[in-house]
């Protein structure tokens, strides 16, 4: 074989062995506190974007929010995605709670050749949606319904005939762009391994998410404020 064919090969193989160590390597309470700012910083740009009024108004009626930064896709042939992130959801009193640390990843099979990162955003609208992520069990299209999420200025009206034709609405980031993404296929996990090295103790999803027994970590709190700030934010 050519070495000029052999080393994209390579190259991809290197990528796949990667993705699938990374599950192995637990992040330490740094690394772990290094992810939720991640996720504020995505929150704010996100949320922030000029054009953002339809996934604003899915959030102000949502359940939890699940934020990946740098979600990695990539392979030769056989290919897959992984990423890590975390899930916040919304309490009885309507504010956010603590962040629960998550693995999401697929794979596939088809033409395809070389590597590309993308964050996710994830919208949850009901408990159905919510109930699979605390249950450790959301495969997309099976445990939980995921469609792309609409985008751009949009009134209200026009958004509420859609509004709950889905458990979740995803919406992706690459090159700086935003847009709705499709995740059929994907799956959520919990990583119980990053919530114990961040908390320092092993609490549960159910008891990360549900706030009555974990309070909000101080490196959490701007993550919290991000989504409460959207929240609040009427349509321009």
């Amino acid at each position: 074989m050519k070495l000029g064919v052999r080393l994209p090969m390579l190259f991809a193989a290197w990528i796949m062995l990667a993705m699938l160590a990374g599950p192995a390597l637990a992040m330490d309470q740094n690394e772990a506190r290094l992810e939720i700012e991640k996720a504020a910083i995505l929150v704010q740009e996100f949320m922030g974007s000029p054009d953002a009024d339809a996934p604003r108004w899915l959030l102000r009626r949502s359940k939890a929010v699940v934020i990946i930064p740098n979600m990695v896709k990539a392979g030769f042939v056989v290919g897959g995605k992984y990423g890590h992130g975390v899930v916040v959801a919304r309490l009885a009193d309507g504010s956010w709670g603590p962040p629960s640390f998550i693995r999401t990843g697929a794979a596939s099979v088809g033409f395809q050749i070389g590597a590309q990162a993308m964050d996710l955003f994830m919208v949850v609208v009901n408990q159905r949606g919510l109930d699979g992520i605390i249950n450790n069990q959301v495969k997309f299209g099976v445990d939980a319904s995921v469609v792309a999420g609409p985008w751009g200025r949009a009134t209200e009206a026009g958004l509420s005939a859609a509004s709950l034709k889905a458990d979740i609405y995803s919406y992706s980031r690459s090159k700086g762009a935003f847009a709705g993404a499709s995740l059929e296929g994907s799956g959520l996990e919990t990583d119980a391994e990053a919530n114990q090295a961040y908390y320092g103790h092993k609490y549960s999803t159910w008891e990360i998410l549900s706030g009555g027994k974990v309070p909000l970590p101080p490196e959490a709190q701007r993550l919290s404020q991000a989504l409460t700030r959207f929240d609040h934010m009427p349509p321009k």
